[in-house]
């Protein structure tokens, strides 16, 4: 998304990008397979990073907040990207992707609720092809690492700052049942 984008009133980061996901989007690897899910996606930000590497095939832009996928859809005008109107814990993807990219929310409200991004880590881990990646950004006091080595073989902290840490988790856990 280069230049302007459209938001709305209310919808997060509505004045200018979250500099969480600019971390994230500025630390994407090139390589992120042909599938890749953007949940929470918000106005759209994070997809259309993705969308600039030519090997993608499709993004999958999932968010509960209805303005705020309106607004992604005026801003990721690529036929690549599906939309999905929905919330990530319920969503269930097409077919297994290679890659997921999230910034996932941690307030309901106005209180902290890091279980939501837990819940994100764990439909991540779900949707994921056997050697699939999970790139995330969050706030540095957020405890993610424990909920992603339950769900992941690997997972690393590839970057940050004093606010904010980018992981990566690779090789999703399956659960035998």
């Amino acid at each position: 998304i280069a230049g302007g984008f459209v938001t709305a009133p209310g919808v997060f980061s509505a004045d200018a990008v979250d500099p969480a996901s600019r971390l994230l989007g500025d630390h994407l690897p090139e390589k992120l397979g042909a599938v890749v899910a953007d949940l929470g996606a918000g106005w759209g930000y994070l997809s259309g990073r993705v969308l600039e590497r030519e090997r993608v095939q499709r993004v999958d832009l999932v968010e509960a907040d209805h303005a705020a996928l309106e607004c992604a859809k005026k801003n990721v005008k690529d036929a690549r990207a599906l939309f999905h109107w929905a919330d990530v814990p319920a969503w269930h993807a097409p077919d297994p992707v290679d890659t997921v990219v999230m910034n996932p929310p941690f307030h309901t409200g106005r209180a902290a609720d890091p279980d939501l991004g837990r819940a994100f880590i764990a439909q991540a881990a779900g949707m994921l092809k056997p050697k699939g990646q999970l790139w995330m950004v969050a706030n540095r006091h957020l405890p993610y690492e424990t909920a992603l080595s339950e769900r992941f073989a690997e997972v690393a902290e590839i970057t940050g700052d004093n606010r904010f840490k980018v992981l990566r988790a690779t090789r999703p856990i399956r659960k035998h049942r």
